[in-house]
């Protein structure tokens, strides 16, 4: 059996094995036609132009991108929050970045709730994550920005809130294209 498969397998690479030409026949048929070159001062032809891919909407919210085990998640965090419990509302959420560790809308809910601690720095250093996963989604960016400008103000930064409130406001006009 062995011996038929050996035999089988030189069979099939002798017949892919080619032999090496120098020249090449004339092809047979009219020659291909050729195309005049421009004369000076004439326009070159343009191929066509496709038209351009139609914009996927992006998810505007975590139910949009997050599996069944992270929405869990969210919903106990969202519940400890509302009930107070920053300090378990943050640990589950830390839990759903275990999971999902590119999930722009679960690192925006820790900045909330790290704002919501009082903590403006970690909460723009979460909103500002979510932006790095988050692309060109402007529905997420517009709300980290917005978070941004929130924690910006409780620290007393008027400058960079107002500022924070500018782009959060770029974002939102930039996600009207796909309300239309």
């Amino acid at each position: 059996m062995q011996r038929i498969a050996v035999v089988a397998l030189t069979i099939a690479l002798a017949g892919c094995a080619t032999t090496q030409r120098t020249s090449f026949p004339p092809p047979e048929g009219p020659a291909s036609p050729t195309v005049p070159s421009p004369q000076p001062g004439e326009e070159q032809p343009r191929p066509p132009q496709r038209p351009s891919k139609p914009e996927v909407m992006p998810p505007r919210s975590a139910q949009e991108a997050s599996s069944p085990a992270v929405l869990s998640l969210l919903g106990r965090a969202d519940t400890l929050a509302r009930n107070g419990n920053m300090d378990m509302a943050a640990a589950t959420l830390e839990r759903a970045l275990d999971l999902e560790p590119r999930n722009a809308f679960v690192y925006q809910r820790l900045a909330a709730v790290k704002l919501a601690q009082g903590q403006g720095g970690q909460a723009e250093a979460m909103a500002r994550k979510s932006n790095s996963v988050a692309g060109d989604n402007p529905f997420v960016r517009a709300d980290n920005w917005r978070l941004i400008a929130e924690a910006r103000r409780a620290d007393g930064d008027r400058g960079g809130a107002d500022e924070a409130m500018q782009r959060a406001s770029s974002y939102r006009s930039a996600s009207q294209q796909f309300m239309r």
